[in-house]
């Protein structure tokens, strides 16, 4: 398979699992002891705009979805009140589905949750999702301090390994994968997702001016599968 050729960014702790771990194990405590579901990675508003985008493009309300790297599962406790039935969360970090569990469990709300590490294994599912949803995950495996050694041997590092596991778990042809990224831009998004997915359509954030230069803090991309 011939690697895209995108930018490459320098390895750091956020790549890694033992940060994550660390992060949810603080979070879990915090909400034990005052009921605090920690951060919310990329803020509120990113939370929103996912949530209203999927509620304008996905009127089945039964349609199968998955939070990759679902953290403390806010996105999906959105999406359930919104309506939303059959929600999934995945997260390699069994502190992070610890914490996610126990604030559904809290809420009484029927959102269920799985350890997974879906680049080691990408056939853990046993139907494949109408829905796909990213929150920052792809942005952290970009940080993997395995995506260099990879590229320097020319074989696929984590994020070449993260799209094909997304392409095997998304519904054929029908299927909806929304990312939101804070390291990548929207063209970028697109060239590096089109050896398996096409654009769909785009989330508008408020833009910011500097030096010339017009852009966004987060952008939120929709993609088909081809």
């Amino acid at each position: 398979m011939e690697l895209p050729q995108v930018q490459d960014f320098e390895a750091s702790k956020l790549g890694t699992k033992s940060y994550w771990d660390t992060v949810y194990d603080r979070e879990n405590k915090n909400f034990q002891e005052i009921g605090d579901i920690g951060e919310i990675w990329f803020g509120e508003e990113s939370v929103e705009r996912m949530v209203e985008w999927v509620t304008e493009h996905v009127s089945d309300m039964n349609c199968r979805t998955v939070d990759l790297g679902c953290g403390n599962g806010h996105l999906l406790i959105e999406l359930h009140e919104a309506g939303y039935k059959s929600l999934h969360g995945i997260d390699y970090s069994e502190s992070a589905i610890q914490l996610a569990t126990s604030i559904a469990s809290e809420r009484q709300l029927a959102i269920t949750y799985q350890t997974v590490d879906f680049l080691s294994n990408p056939q853990w599912f046993q139907q494949q999702y109408d829905l796909v949803l990213d929150k920052g995950t792809y942005d952290a495996i970009s940080l993997h301090p395995d995506q260099i050694k990879a590229k320097q041997e020319g074989v696929p590092g984590p994020r070449e390994k993260y799209i094909e596991a997304v392409y095997k778990m998304i519904k054929p042809k029908s299927g909806l994968f929304l990312i939101t990224s804070c390291n990548w831009t929207k063209e970028e998004l697109i060239e590096n997702f089109k050896q398996y997915f096409r654009y769909h359509s785009n989330v508008k954030y408020p833009v910011f001016q500097f030096g010339g230069h017009t852009g966004s803090k987060i952008c939120t991309v929709a993609f088909t599968p081809i």
